[in-house]
């Protein structure tokens, strides 16, 4: 799987593109001023057009650096302010892991050379900063040196670079396009690989609290349980994406888990334990017990909990003893009653550990079943949780990512606490909307034929329906139970109800879906796009009364321009070119007469149509929705996700996102060129998610109905009219419904015919705005009754808990 992209950075991997930011103003602003060094050592060769050379700059180098850069006048080199900060934080992250996992280690002669590379490398930082104090720029009054492992954190989060190459480039005599591009030395030994795991839980701990804040919002009504869940997916992929990266660099010291083991003891030893540093000191602190019978040391719960150490725990024992037992069952309440209306808040550490236990041991039999009788025929939708899970069960080896997956699972329930089951009855409303109104528009086209939609399409949402009803609306595990021989028979429909991130994934892959269905139904009729223009020639939401709300809040999500091809015309005799141009004619025979031209040649493009929406949730689409897709979210995905985001978004100082908004009719500013950590990126991804859940979520299927009527009313209320002016063959069958509006806005233009689009006036028919003013009041009684706004004040809310307000506009 590919790293990270350039945009989106983990902290070990931002501490060395500051490191290499050092290394690069060092050598370049002194080469600059006529510095020669003899030990850069060239790591890769540029060819002719093959860009700038890379060299290392060897770490014994840099104070000869500094001392010459300090000892310059004529004019006295100008230090950038940013380059203390890159110090200060550097030296400070450096000098604070010192204090926690190097101190327990084993002193071998391997860790003792280690050691040795991590304080010479510590005290160059610090001699470069001393040496060059005289030219840093004063820290202000109010800044203090950090002091705190999270103060430090703190200033990496919000310390942006671009290329380091760019950020600190002094040199005027350098050709920017053949500068060499200087990078730190950097160890590859133990005290590094420690460093790195350190900075790699602190990231992991970051995601987790972005991971809170969806399903805070999502319990508090701010974030839809879609957003929630697919950031939490995100989130493990994340996860796995960093520890992917840096697996090769933990191999040579027992690989991540025994890493992992030895780090939470080193986190016990600041915490008050004194400090051992044999193997069987280091066992002593990981087997110290409060009360005999504990599953580990509860005076270390905030400490073991913040390293997800009590799901690991968990996990491991979970693992063991289904070595032993291939059929693991769990009676409920062996272990304790769990009480979701209990406040956890006012629990002590060792009742906050039993409730996770009890938690976690009386689902995972749950997972196991359910992963066991779907294994030769799998859903076709899981969350990471899951399918991490699967791999646990056939392999019975926990891993760091299951590790974090099991804690997000945990922090869900502790979050969601009685209001857990809750996302079941998200899952099923929308489920049975969707289904519902699939079904209700096969009974309403069941009798008209449309060239534009053939059967195949009705089979393929024949065939989505079929299997919704078959994974959602069926219980398989309660009903698979006796089958194979269960002692304990689950709740109904017990993992959806125990399990809203997999319940919003479900609802994400039923959503997506119709969404695709309902645009690609409304392009092949033609009624939405038919109705918007007969809407906009009759002066439909220029007042408040006359008001289709419905098809306001379609035109304001796909763009007037999407409709009208430009700007809406206001004009009959541009109303009809415009709608001609919408249903399919092309451009160039429209600009000629049409009362002179008898036939109108048709774009080789066909009819306007309208386009899916939710770039951002299309993002995701491939890996959730279809069976053969990526399963792990790759690198360049996340890096399109806010690339082609059609929403706009403004960071705070704290790279928050502070507003989300989308300007109807403006093409959308490109995404900010930043470079973000990445549980704020996850954060902001979360946002978008939710600020597009009503883009994929809005029926155009009913919409279509809501069009379909009016044009048979209108057709039916102006028969008389337009069999005068057209004939009665104007209309031959029903499927070419949406074309009355077109006889209904060239009854008040001065053409006299549109080709083979429509039928010619009959001969000395005067234009009249009678027909037009029919169909208005039509539309106008509509309205009236409620009818067109009838999705958005009914169907949305009640379905999806989606909210749609309007604005109007004071009057005079």
């Amino acid at each position: 799987m590919p790293g990270l992209p350039k945009n989106l950075s983990g902290t070990y991997q931002k501490y060395k593109n500051h490191t290499d930011a050092i290394a690069q103003w060092l050598a370049t602003t002194a080469k600059s001023r006529g510095y020669v060094s003899p030990e850069a050592k060239n790591t890769s060769k540029a060819g002719k057009g093959q860009g700038r050379p890379t060299y290392t700059l060897p770490t014994k180098e840099w104070t000869a650096h500094a001392e010459f850069l300090v000892g310059l006048a004529d004019p006295i080199v100008s230090v950038p302010e940013k380059l203390a900060a890159l110090l200060d934080a550097t030296i400070g992250l450096r000098q604070l892991y010192s204090n926690t996992v190097a101190a327990i280690l084993d002193d071998t002669d391997t860790k003792k050379d280690s050691d040795d590379r991590h304080a010479f490398f510590l005290n160059v930082l610090k001699n470069v900063r001393s040496i060059l104090s005289p030219l840093l720029p004063k820290r202000p009054e109010a800044q203090s040196t950090p002091k705190t492992i999270d103060e430090v954190m703190n200033i990496f989060t919000h310390l942006e670079l671009q290329e380091p190459s760019e950020a600190f480039k002094q040199a005027p005599d350098v050709t920017p396009a053949n500068a060499p591009i200087y990078k730190a030395e950097r160890p590859n030994d133990m005290e590094e690989a420690y460093f790195a795991l350190h900075l790699l839980l602190r990231d992991f701990a970051k995601l987790r609290t972005e991971v809170s804040h969806a399903w805070a919002g999502y319990k508090n009504g701010g974030h839809d349980i879609v957003a929630a869940s697919i950031t939490t997916n995100v989130a493990v992929d994340l996860a796995r994406s960093m520890i992917e990266e840096l697996k090769n660099m933990f191999a040579p010291y027992g690989g991540i888990l025994k890493m992992y083991q030895i780090f939470y003891a080193s986190q016990c030893v600041p915490a008050g334990i004194s400090e051992k540093t044999s193997p069987k000191e280091l066992k002593r602190i990981l087997d110290q017990r409060e009360r005999p019978g504990d599953e580990m040391n509860f005076a270390m719960y905030k400490v073991a909990s913040d390293v997800m150490w009590p799901a690991h725990l968990l996990l491991d024992a979970w693992c063991e003893m289904h070595k032993v037992n291939p059929h693991p069952e769990m009676k409920r309440g062996f272990y304790g009653t769990y009480n979701p209306a209990s406040n956890r808040e006012q629990k002590s550490n060792r009742e906050k550990f039993r409730e996770d236990k009890i938690l976690l041991l009386e689902n995972l039999p749950e997972f196991y079943f359910y992963c066991r009788t779907t294994k030769p025929n799998p859903p076709p939708v899981e969350d990471e949780f899951i399918r991490l899970l699967r791999t646990m069960f056939e392999t019975k080896q926990v891993t760091l990512p299951l590790v974090f997956a099991t804690t997000l699972f945990l922090d869900i329930h502790n979050m969601l606490r009685s209001q857990v089951d809750n996302g079941f009855k998200r899952l099923t409303d929308a489920m049975h909307y969707v289904v519902g109104d699939i079904k209700e528009e096969f009974e309403f086209h069941a009798d008209i034929k449309m060239d534009t939609w053939p059967k195949q399409n009705d089979d393929v949402m024949q065939h989505f329906i079929e299997t919704i009803e078959f994974w959602v609306h069926k219980d398989h595990q309660r009903e698979n139970a006796p089958k194979i021989g269960r002692i304990f028979t689950p709740e109904p429909f017990h993992l959806f109800r125990k399990h809203p991130w997999w319940c919003g994934l479900w609802k994400y892959w039923a959503l997506m879906q119709f969404h695709e269905f309902g645009i690609a139904f409304v392009n092949a009729w033609g009624s939405v796009m038919s109705c918007t223009h007969l809407y906009n020639a009759v002066g439909g939401g220029g007042r408040k009364d006359l008001m289709w709300k419905d098809l306001d809040v379609v035109i304001g999500l796909q763009d007037p321009k999407t409709f009208f091809i430009g700007e809406a015309p206001t004009t009959p005799d541009d109303c009809l070119k415009r709608f001609a141009l919408a249903m399919g004619a092309s451009a160039a025979s429209l600009a000629k007469s049409t009362r002179k031209k008898k036939g109108l040649t048709l774009s080789k493009k066909g009819p306007k149509g309208l386009k899916e929406l939710g770039a951002v949730l299309q993002t995701f689409r491939a890996r959730i929705c279809e069976a053969n897709g990526p399963k792990q979210i790759r690198a360049e995905d996340v890096q399109k996700i806010l690339e082609h985001s059609n929403w706009e978004y403004e960071l705070d100082e704290k790279d928050n996102a502070q507003q989300i908004y989308k300007d109807v009719g403006e093409k959308p500013s490109p995404a900010p060129k930043k470079q973000l950590s990445v549980n704020k990126c996850l954060g902001l991804i979360r946002d978008l998610l939710h600020a597009e859940m009503m883009e994929i979520s809005f029926d155009y299927f009913r919409l279509h109905r809501q069009c379909w009527r009016l044009l048979r009313v209108i057709k039916d209320s102006c028969r008389d009219d337009l069999i005068r002016i057209y004939g009665p063959d104007y209309i031959e069958r029903e499927s070419q419904l949406p074309f009355i509006v077109g006889y209904v806005l060239m009854s008040a233009s001065s053409a006299q015919q549109l080709g083979e689009l429509l039928v010619p006036k009959q001969p000395d028919v005067q234009v009249t705005s009678k027909v037009l003013e029919n169909a208005k009041d039509r539309v106008q009684v509509m309205i009236d009754t409620g009818s067109g706004a009838l999705i958005v004040d009914h169907i949305l809310p009640c379905a999806l808990d989606l909210q749609i307000g309007f604005e109007f506009e004071a009057e005079g």
